[in-house]
């Protein structure tokens, strides 16, 4: 047997212990790997039990701050709490996953995440330091009572989320449906330019 081939034997029992996000269903890291890089194969019963049971923790916390005032005072509002929510979520997945090693990576959580939430969106890789997620939209998008302060509170659960993963890649928004625009676009940069290779 040759090294190679004994070093990924190794890996497989890492690769189906569970893997435990906070507000998503626990499943084997191997199938956490497979939705990160590949979210339109996520079915629709785990897509359903992921949003439930997110809802379920973005209801606990919101209730849980107006109980007890140390808790509201870390997370004042819904869009402070729902990115506490993220960042908790992103610094699961690279402890357990080790994923989120570059802004293209973030993008891929932030589509799956999307995705979730049947928002269809679209990882373009634009260079190695540059990814972009372009949705049409997500379905609150076209309600007459989602606008821009809904869209921004969910939007930082995204901010959270990439922060979590990796507090070095950037998130900017270049275009959203709640200011007007035809499609949402969010753009994953490194917060301080790399320096090129030699």
């Amino acid at each position: 047997m040759t090294p190679t081939r004994v070093r990924a034997l190794l890996k497989v029992p890492g690769l189906v212990r569970p893997l435990r996000v906070p507000g998503l269903p626990t499943v084997p890291r191997f199938l956490g790997l497979v939705s990160l890089s590949h979210p339109r194969l996520v079915p629709h019963i785990v897509r359903w039990k992921a949003a439930s049971r997110g809802l379920g923790l973005v209801i606990a916390r919101l209730v849980a701050a107006e109980l007890d005032p140390s808790v509201a005072e870390a997370t004042r509002g819904v869009g402070a709490g729902l990115q506490s929510i993220g960042a908790e979520q992103g610094r699961a997945i690279r402890a357990q996953l080790g994923y989120g090693r570059d802004p293209r990576e973030c993008a891929r959580a932030v589509s799956l995440a999307n995705r979730l939430f049947d928002i269809d969106a679209v990882v373009v890789a634009v260079g190695p330091d540059e990814a972009r997620v372009i949705t049409p939209g997500c379905p609150w998008s076209r309600e007459s009572w989602w606008g821009q302060a809904p869209c921004g509170a969910f939007s930082r659960y995204e901010l959270g989320l990439v922060e979590g993963l990796n507090p070095s890649v950037r998130v900017r928004y270049e275009c959203k449906r709640s200011r007007g625009d035809d499609r949402c676009v969010g753009v994953y940069t490194w917060k301080e330019p790399r320096p090129t290779p030699r």
